[in-house]
């Protein structure tokens, strides 16, 4: 069910936005609102991080031919980007995060991606996840194209766009044989 909010002009019921994600690497040329976009990283900023740590931040790209040097270092895999409206980088902050050396960083990047992936497909607009961290060829050719520090380290990209398919379906991923009651 859709309904109207305060944030961005449609979402949905919960349950029904994340059954029904899919990752879009085919957009079309229709943009992006600045209100759309915010409502999205502010979907990434909300969720659970260590000792709310946040450890986090995004770079925003709209330019064309930014997106494409991102292609052109990363490969065949990025090609997405060439389509989309927006990129996202999210980056960990190693130096912002509780435990560093642990990983949580990583988990709490993570879960900012997955909320813009989920703030994205309520509001309508399509996203896959380009990844970057742990394959250290890829998070460092990020790096060095956006001179980010060696402690500010590229987990993932997100492209971003209206779906070329605007094609709903809620996909049924269960399956019985992975869910283990009370003991392996």
């Amino acid at each position: 069910m859709f309904i109207a909010n305060g944030l961005g002009e449609i979402c949905m019921d919960a349950i029904e936005n994340i059954l029904s994600r899919k990752s879009v690497r085919e957009f079309s040329n229709k943009e992006i609102s600045e209100q759309d976009l915010k409502t999205i990283l502010t979907a990434g900023m909300s969720g659970p991080s260590a000792l709310n740590m946040r450890p986090y931040d995004f770079i925003v790209i709209r330019k064309k031919d930014l997106m494409e040097q991102i292609y052109d270092e990363n490969g065949i895999y990025y090609a997405p980007l060439k389509q989309a409206n927006v990129g996202v980088i999210v980056c960990g902050d190693i130096d912002k995060a509780y435990l560093a050396k642990d990983g949580y960083w990583i988990i709490d990047s993570t879960i900012a991606a997955q909320n813009i992936i989920l703030a994205a497909n309520a509001l309508g607009i399509g996203s896959v996840w380009l990844g970057a961290y742990p394959e250290k060829q890829k998070y460092l050719a990020l790096q060095k194209l956006f001179s980010l520090s060696n402690h500010v380290i590229p987990v993932a990209v997100i492209a971003l766009g209206y779906p070329l398919d605007d094609k709903r379906e809620i996909r049924d991923l269960y399956e019985e044989e992975k869910i283990h009651k009370d003991k392996w």
